[in-house]
């Protein structure tokens, strides 16, 4: 528990220290903001086995989509990412309407309030491995696990541990038949957001990693997502600093080359 409690400190310790470095360069933040953004969604559909090209992901964003078949799923992401920045803006809870607009903003279509469209059966063939709920008690589960949201609404201190225990109990009734997952991390990336956290990049590469932590307990949830947070301040400082670099650089050049006239 006090390791848990030290990197919770260190998190917090380096996203202060990321905010005033990218408060004192705020041209470079905002292109690393811009290119974090193209990552995010980009991981969030490698995750369910949609790999994009940048190209596709640009165009697609832009209106201009050169593969038809990927549009969708591009430009609805972009949807939820977008819904989940205004709204931790505007500090709202996690609570069963939150879900219900993000499923709909992945999904493209509109929200209907009285009605969600829960999966009805168990597939065999899917992209997650861990146990999930019945469909019966889908409704129940989810209902309970809204009204602890709503309940538990942390404390800047407790954020990182409830986005965890939301996410891993969301996934373990996993209630829809398309988008749950990608539903699930908006969720844990609202909650970051709305704490002042970077939102966190479920990696390509780590997409095994995360499908195991889903097999496992809240507890390692945590530690996967405290160590993502970790990278995701580590790039960002990194960005920056290599930018300043490359700037010294071409200034040092643009020196000698005045002075050689």
């Amino acid at each position: 528990m006090g390791l848990m409690r030290d990197s919770f400190r260190d998190i917090d310790d380096r996203t202060e220290d990321l905010r005033d470095l990218a408060g004192a360069h705020p041209d470079i933040w905002g292109t690393f903001l811009a290119n974090y953004e193209l990552s995010w969604i980009y991981h969030e559909n490698a995750l369910e086995g949609i790999v994009l090209t940048h190209a596709e992901l640009t165009s697609a964003l832009k209106g201009r989509p050169i593969a038809p078949e990927t549009y969708a799923d591009i430009r609805n992401l972009r949807r939820g990412v977008d819904l989940i920045k205004k709204e931790a803006a505007e500090g709202g809870k996690v609570d069963m309407n939150l879900v219900r607009r993000l499923h709909a903003a992945v999904s493209g279509t509109e929200v209907d309030p009285t009605f969600a469209k829960y999966r009805k059966d168990i597939p065999l063939h899917r992209a997650y491995f861990h146990d999930i709920a019945q469909p019966n008690v889908i409704p129940s589960r989810l209902a309970k696990l809204m009204d602890w949201a709503v309940a538990n609404d942390p404390e800047d201190d407790d954020a990182v541990r409830f986005a965890a225990h939301v996410h891993h109990e969301y996934m373990s009734i996993f209630p829809y038949a398309e988008h749950t997952g990608k539903v699930g991390r908006l969720l844990v990336n609202y909650v970051l957001l709305r704490h002042g956290y970077m939102p966190v990049l479920f990696h390509a590469t780590e997409r095994q990693r995360y499908y195991d932590t889903l097999r496992l307990s809240k507890k390692e949830m945590e530690t996967l997502l405290v160590d993502m947070m970790h990278n995701c301040c580590e790039n960002g400082a990194l960005y920056i600093h290599h930018v300043l670099e490359e700037r010294e650089k071409q200034a040092a050049k643009d020196k000698i080359v005045a002075l050689a006239r």
